[in-house]
């Protein structure tokens, strides 16, 4: 059963940060990807209070492939994404600042998606897979 947070203000952004990335260590997250979940949180909310003024993210545990992992999701009403397709071309190879946030997200998570209804809003899914058991940490 999912979780689900209601985003309108900075203030959200705060309080929902902390409590995924507590979440995260409950879960078996190390630090690091603790920390990662929590920046990309932060980034997808922020996305959501600037340009779709509100919304609503889930956190689900998922088990795909034997493996286990925290399912994201960030849904808002704002106005959508003209071309998605150009913005993810953006965000897998530029620098451009306007997907900076996105980038990072893609960067951090171990999966993540975009999709959009132009003028209905936007959602993204990011999933961060729980590393096997004795794996050596990334640096």
């Amino acid at each position: 059963m999912g979780r689900y947070f209601r985003i309108e203000y900075e203030w959200d952004i705060v309080s929902t940060r902390s409590q995924l990335r507590e979440l995260a260590r409950e879960w078996g997250f190390d630090e690091l990807d603790q920390s990662r979940i929590a920046r990309s949180v932060s980034e997808l909310l922020r996305n959501v209070v600037h340009h779709a003024e509100k919304g609503l993210l889930q956190v689900e545990r998922i088990e795909r492939d034997g493996k286990s992992g925290m399912l994201i999701i960030v849904q808002d009403l704002g106005p959508g994404i003209a071309d998605v397709s150009e913005l993810m071309k953006k965000v897998q190879t530029s620098q451009s600042v306007e997907s900076s946030g996105l980038k990072q997200v893609h960067q951090l998570m171990d999966e993540f998606s975009i999709r959009t209804v132009e003028g209905r809003g936007t959602m993204v899914e990011a999933i961060k897979w729980l590393k096997p058991a004795g794996a050596a940490a990334d640096s």
